[in-house]
């Protein structure tokens, strides 16, 4: 953090800057010696808008070995990060759940980033139906594929159901789901088993029957568990996703694009 604030420093005091914090790997626990500072500053509108574009994206690099990014400034205006609040992508969410503030003279980025972390429980029902849907209808698709003799179609499904399922996963834990790139970790810390984190890692390596069966069991136990129960009633799932506008209306906003 020592060093954050310090590349921080250079926005500090300038015109329009509402605020400055640290987002990504450098503000979690498993960053490692290849991990960049990604800074972001917020700016007021007015301020952002007089900003020439090659000023709102900058970056160093560190030749190394290993060549890599050190550290890069992102801008954003104060009315975008604002309108995140009715945003339904989990990346609008997800980071301000762990930012690290590192200049907020007003206290308007702790405001903002309070509402912005927060998952509504009505959101976790939803998502926890879609995703959970999403999950088996993929693990059940690849295990026709893998009949068909079509590895690469079953490779392909089970990489759309893993990304269900980390989605669940994380939302059954009250969190917005974490970036693909870190959500081992992420759901380590979140408390998932490291027997389920296994189970999926080890079908998306080598798919096969046995694994679909494996993963799939997994996950039951695992909301059986969290005291979740309805992932019971699969016919009145179908049924609510398939046939209800509220389904549909769901699938649109939290299914897979």
């Amino acid at each position: 953090m020592d060093r954050a604030r310090e590349l921080a420093e250079r926005y500090v005091g300038r015109p329009g800057v509402v605020g400055i914090y640290l987002v990504g790997s450098a503000s979690r626990p498993f960053r490692d010696r290849i991990s960049d500072y990604d800074v972001e500053v917020a700016l007021d509108d007015a301020a952002y808008e007089g900003t020439p574009l090659e000023e709102r994206h900058v970056f160093a690099i560190e030749e190394g070995p290993p060549r890599r990014v050190d550290h890069e400034f992102y801008l954003r205006p104060w009315g975008e990060l604002v309108g995140l609040e009715q945003s339904p992508r989990d990346l609008d969410h997800y980071p301000f759940q762990h930012a690290a503030i590192l200049h907020d003279p007003e206290h308007r980025l702790a405001d903002l980033f309070r509402r912005l972390a927060v998952l509504p429980p009505a959101v976790r029902e939803t998502r926890l139906r879609v995703h959970y849907l999403e999950t088996v209808f993929a693990l059940g698709r690849a295990a026709k594929c893998l009949d068909r003799g079509n590895d690469l179609a079953a490779r392909l499904v089970l990489g759309e159901g893993a990304v269900a399922l980390t989605r669940l996963l994380a939302v059954a834990c009250g969190s917005w789901a974490p970036t693909r790139h870190w959500a081992g970790e992420e759901l380590r810390l979140l408390g998932v088993p490291e027997g389920t984190l296994t189970a999926i890692g080890d079908l998306l390596a080598a798919p096969s029957a046995d694994r679909i069966t494996a993963v799939r069991d997994a996950l039951h136990g695992w909301l059986d568990a969290q005291g979740v129960a309805f992932h019971r009633d699969r016919m009145g799932l179908i049924q609510w996703a398939f046939l209800t506008r509220e389904g549909k209306a769901a699938f649109h906003t939290w299914g897979a694009r």
